[in-house]
């Protein structure tokens, strides 16, 4: 057996894991866009040619040498001749899915249905050549004159089918267009023993890969956090948060017990937290508390920031907005992501007790296509799209789902709701010096309408500071990895997704494999 980390060795970002046996047969994990690597020559103005995408990517090695690719788009012949039977896509994060698009269509995607979900969103709101899920043709141009013979055109109404088999948490329910897709099941894509789990992660949808290849277990994690550690804290979650969500984050709990009596075991885990001077321990349960008091000590309007594809954050805000007597409003593109995920997981359909709680913007936009002109249609159908007027008259009767973004929406608001109003920022810091100059101009957004911001700051000396009580980590942290890892005691490890493997070799010494490719 050959395990090659293609992308993700000593870096956080852009899995790509080749795994092939003795008989080349073969599987990737992940297909990720590795944002660092990307940002050495790409940035929000200066993209990839999508004319010649694969030739772009491939000269400048952000793309491994492969036979994975679409024909459409005139891929080179590479001396590599594993024969890839699926690409297993572990949740729904670009670094995790974001070459996806450019995977052959012959090379079945195993993903969740939560995972689906999302890509279908994303998909509607925001396409590129390298992410698509709905494969639109691309020809060269046949046209004499200006046109170079050898840049690939969209068929816009032409789709290639691509190879799917959808794994469900909760049923076999899930409908998938066979306009775009041919449905397998999983039995069809592996000669031996091979199983999907779900996995706690701060994105619906994770989850981790199990299989038998040459008689050895390979269990490939992706990106994981645990959930309530007490009985306290179960008691908490099951009380405030309802048993959907507590249920939810026994994910990665079951994800181990089911690898406890596997032997002889490869494990591939991800190290994203192990190299941080401090490990934050906060969950889910201590973000929804530390925003209820908050959001309970005020009668101002409140904005809250936070990732709609962490769908569970999402629940917890509406949570406080009942609590409170408030209205969480959501921008149409984030509503998309619910409406779409509910679709395919009826088990995420809002109540109507919540659906009572929520509302819809109009972001002041003449013209709506594609989902969100769909959604914006059912909001108002449904009698829950907003108009700024509704805020301005009772601004502390609303929580405002709105970030960087989308911060642009409240110059529809009077300056005089703005003023004290309070913003909390409940998602991941910036990392980037892109992402730090971003908080900066954001800053000047809440300087200038006087809004107090908790969990961001910009410091009178120019510095972006950023507090942790309003997020909680989606990767497991330090001390709880170690843990996991000595109690299953896997017979091989594999890091990734971390910037430190020694941090593992200190620990189990011979069992951590340090070097790509490796061969068992």
């Amino acid at each position: 057996m050959k395990i090659e980390v293609l992308d993700g060795f000593d870096c956080i970002g852009g899995n790509k894991i080749l795994v092939v046996d003795n008989s080349n047969d073969g599987f990737l994990l992940d297909f990720g866009l590795n944002f660092s690597r990307w940002s050495l020559y790409f940035e929000e103005y200066l993209r990839p040619r999508t004319g010649k995408i694969l030739h772009d990517l491939l000269k400048l090695d952000l793309l491994p040498k492969l036979n994975v690719y679409r024909g459409d788009l005139e891929p080179p012949h590479f001396d590599s001749d594993e024969k890839i039977r699926f690409l297993f896509l572990s949740h729904g994060h670009e670094d995790h899915t974001g070459f996806s698009g450019l995977i052959s269509e012959n090379i079945p995607l195993l993903i969740t249905n939560e995972t689906l979900a999302i890509l279908k969103a994303n998909a509607e709101i925001r396409q590129e050549v390298w992410n698509e899920l709905y494969l639109r043709k691309r020809l060269r141009i046949q046209q004499e004159g200006i046109y170079r013979p050898d840049v690939l055109k969209t068929e816009k109404k032409a789709f290639i089918q691509r190879k799917i088999c959808v794994h469900s948490n909760y049923d076999d329910s899930s409908a998938v267009d066979s306009d775009y897709f041919v449905q397998l099941a999983i039995d069809d894509l592996w000669k031996d023993e091979l199983h999907v789990l779900p996995v706690y992660h701060s994105v619906i949808g994770a989850a981790g890969l199990v299989a038998k290849v040459d008689d050895w277990w390979v269990a490939y994690t992706g990106d994981f956090r645990t959930g309530p550690q007490t009985t306290d804290e179960e008691s908490f979650w099951r009380e405030n948060l309802g048993e959907k969500r507590l249920s939810l984050s026994k994910r990665t709990e079951r994800f181990f017990d089911f690898l406890k009596d596997k032997r002889p075991l490869l494990l591939i885990v991800e190290g994203t937290t192990v190299a941080r001077e401090t490990s934050f321990s906060g969950n889910e349960k201590d973000v929804y508390q530390s925003a209820l008091e908050l959001v309970q000590s005020t009668n101002k309007l409140v904005i809250v920031d936070f990732s709609v594809k962490h769908l569970e954050r999402l629940m917890s805000f509406l949570k406080i907005a009942m609590q409170t007597d408030r209205l969480l409003v959501l921008m149409p593109k984030d509503y998309a992501y619910l409406v779409t995920m509910g679709a395919i997981e009826p088990i995420w359909n809002l109540s109507d007790r919540e659906k009572e709680h929520l509302k819809v913007y109009h972001t002041a936009k003449t013209t709506f296509a594609g989902l969100e002109r769909t959604v914006m249609e059912q909001a108002r159908s449904e009698g829950i799209l907003l108009l700024p007027e509704a805020i301005n008259s009772r601004p502390s009767s609303y929580m405002i789902a709105a970030g960087y973004w989308d911060f642009h929406n409240i110059l529809d608001l009077d300056e005089e709701i703005l003023r004290g109003s309070i913003y909390i920022h409940s998602t991941s810091e910036a990392y980037t010096e892109e992402q730090q100059m971003d908080f900066l101009r954001f800053g000047n957004w809440t300087k200038r309408f006087c809004i107090k911001t908790h969990g961001f700051e910009v410091t009178e000396d120019g510095q972006v500071r950023f507090t942790k009580q309003f997020h909680a980590s989606g990767h497991v942290g330090a001390e709880k990895l170690e843990q996991i890892i000595s109690d299953l005691n896997p017979d091989l490890i594999l890091p990734v997704h971390t910037t430190n493997r020694e941090w593992f070799t200190k620990r189990w010494e011979k069992k951590v494999i340090s070097n790509s490719p490796f061969r068992l």
